[in-house]
Order: structure tokens, then C-alpha cells, then sequence
């Protein structure tokens, strides 16, 4: 059965326009409350984003700070290379010439005694790490040869390679006595090893 309106046209137009009035506030209600929602959830990522912003800079921070102190360490480091190569190169060729000296007065044979002493140290690498040079004088030619056995006996370490430049004869008084000169390559158990001492290890 159809429904019978008693009401006048007027008030249905009334009616009409209060629920249309209604659904456009609640319309624009929900609208606001969804730009809320939307402004809210943006606001929380803006300050999620500020937040990484200031943690990556907090991060630089520490990381300058850390290269500052390894500039300063490489400084240091930079440093100490620069004068162990200056030790390196002082004590590369170091002799102990006080041992050398030493081990060649235990090895003079009796009847041979020295007049002159050189040494000299080698440092163009293209041979032995230097050399001695010696005057003697002997009663006799054995006594040189006694003298070549001596330096090249397995007593004597530090040099190898003896030979006699020149021999001869001359009188000290009524004695014949023996001249010679002669020279004798340094070996690596003549250096001094205080290169080993000079220069720590330096843990990487």
C-alpha cells in the first residue's frame, strides 16, 4: 500500500535540505579527519627523516673526528719512517771495527807484525761491503804465507778473500826482514748489528 504524505510541500523540501546539510558536514567531517590522519602520519615521517638526518650527522661527526686523530697517527707514522730511513742508511754499512780489530790481534802470527791499517766500507753495492788494507812486515815468505792462513782461517769470519799485493825483501839492521801489503774483502759477520736495535718493529 502506498504511503499517504500528509505533510505540505514545504516541509519535505525542508527535510530534504536538513539531511542534505547533514551529509555535508558529515562529509566534510570525515574529509578533516582524513587530512588529520594524512597530516599526522606525514608529520611522523618528517620527523623520522629529521631524526636519520641528525643520527647520519651525529655519525659524521664521530667519523671526522676519528679521521683527525689517523691524520694525526699517519703524521707520526710518516714521521718515523722518514728518520728509520735515516738510520737505515747510517747503520746499513755499519762496521764493528773494535771486534774486527780485536779478532785480527789474536791472529798475527808470531813472527809478523803490522805497520799500517786501513779499512774502508763499500757502499756502491755492486761488491763486497769493503775491504782491509794492511802493511806488515815478516822474518821470512813463510811468515806471509802464515799471515794469508790466518785471515782466511774459519777464526777470522769477517773477511774473505786475502791476497798479497806486493812482497819484498829489505834490511832493518843487519836482518833480512819481508815487506808486503795486502788485502782482504769484508763479509756481512763484520757489520756491527746494531741496525736490528735501532729501529723497533712497529705493529700495522
Amino acid at each position: 500500500m502506498r504511503p499517504i504524505n500528509l505533510l505540505p510541500p514545504e516541509a519535505f523540501q525542508k527535510l530534504s535540505a536538513r539531511r542534505l546539510r547533514t551529509r555535508l558536514i558529515l562529509a566534510g567531517a570525515l574529509y578533516l579527519a582524513l587530512l588529520a590522519l594524512l597530516t599526522l602520519v606525514w608529520s611522523g615521517r618528517v620527523s623520522d627523516a629529521e631524526q636519520e638526518v641528525d643520527d647520519a650527522q651525529a655519525a659524521n661527526d664521530r667519523l671526522e673526528q676519528q679521521v683527525a686523530v689517523l691524520s694525526e697517527a699517519q703524521t707520526l707514522v710518516e714521521e718515523f719512517d722518514a728518520n728509520a730511513l735515516l738510520v737505515v742508511e747510517a747503520l746499513s754499512l755499519d762496521m764493528s771495527w773494535g771486534r774486527i780489530l780485536n779478532d785480527l790481534a789474536r791472529l798475527i802470527p808470531d813472527r809478523v807484525w803490522l805497520q799500517s791499517f786501513t779499512g774502508a766500507v763499500d757502499d756502491t753495492g755492486t761488491g763486497p761491503l769493503g775491504s782491509i788494507t794492511v802493511a806488515g812486515v815478516g822474518f821470512a815468505y813463510p811468515d806471509v804465507s802464515a799471515w794469508l792462513r790466518s785471515l782466511d782461517s774459519d777464526r777470522f769470519p769477517s773477511v774473505t778473500g786475502t791476497w798479497v799485493q806486493t812482497v819484498s825483501e829489505t834490511e832493518i839492521g843487519p836482518v833480512t826482514v819481508v815487506n808486503f801489503s795486502s788485502t782482504t774483502s769484508l763479509t756481512e759477520r763484520a757489520l756491527s748489528g746494531r741496525l736490528a736495535t735501532r729501529v723497533p718493529e712497529v705493529a700495522g
